[in-house]
């Protein structure tokens, strides 16, 4: 598999370092970009698709300090899928999962341990 791209995954990423530091003391911050250009996937990150397309990111982090940074989409109109794809994405040092559906489907999870 190509390198994902970290456009979704990096850009979530410098909004989350600002965003924790101002984490309530208990309970979970939640963070959503529903801005087309803040998120997107690049292509290679699905397989067969060789364009950018748009993806809407949610940043979670706890009080203790494990964040998930969740990138959803849809795939480009004229691109489909066979079969569910689902593969690993690196994670600024982390191992994350992108998984496409045959509905047209995208999403990519990442986990941060602090």
């Amino acid at each position: 598999m190509r390198k994902l791209a970290l456009s979704a995954i990096g850009a979530a990423t410098v909004a989350a370092a600002c965003v924790f530091s101002t984490a309530p003391a208990s309970g979970a911050a939640i963070v959503q970009h529903p801005d087309d250009t803040f998120c997107f996937f690049e292509p290679g990150d699905v397989p067969g698709v060789d364009v950018f397309f748009p993806a809407a990111c949610t940043i979670v982090t706890t009080d203790s300090g494990v964040t998930n940074i969740v990138a959803k989409g849809d795939l480009p109109e004229g691109y489909s899928l066979s079969r569910t794809f689902v593969g690993y994405a690196p994670c600024f040092g982390e191992t994350g999962r992108i998984v496409a559906t045959v509905s047209g489907k995208v999403s990519i999870t990442c986990h941060f341990q602090p």
